[in-house]
């Protein structure tokens, strides 16, 4: 996968971490072409580690959308900082675990309009 497509992923996933309603019809339209196993990779370890903390402040600083430029940076960095430390790497899987317990409403949300979108485009 070429970084471009990485960043557009990302991006996408990245708009289940804003502080407004989540437009899960969107994110999927725009998922198209990803396969279902590498989204969710995406989603739970490069993502939401990233994003996840817009949800959980006071008052989110990210309304409408992440900046694609950070979230690459900074999702490359991360990877990165897993890549060279043991320690980082144990962390953040025992991290992951929690996310996936705690985002598996807006996984679900995302898998069920990805497999809507599957089922039209079968239809047509």
């Amino acid at each position: 996968m070429t970084r471009d497509e990485r960043t557009r992923l990302w991006s996408a996933l990245s708009d289940a971490f804003v502080d407004n309603e989540v437009d899960y019809k969107a994110i999927a339209r725009q998922l198209a072409g990803f396969d279902l196993a590498t989204i969710e990779v995406a989603f739970f370890e490069e993502v939401a580690p990233v994003c996840y903390s817009n949800l959980q402040a006071p008052i989110p600083p990210i309304w409408t959308a992440f900046e694609s430029t950070w979230l690459t940076e900074t999702i490359e960095s991360t990877q990165e900082a897993r890549r060279i430390s043991t320690f980082r790497r144990l962390r953040d899987r025992a991290f992951v675990v929690y996310l996936r317990y705690r985002l598996k409403d807006e996984w679900l949300s995302i898998e069920r309009e990805l497999d809507r979108q599957s089922a039209a485009d079968a239809g047509r």
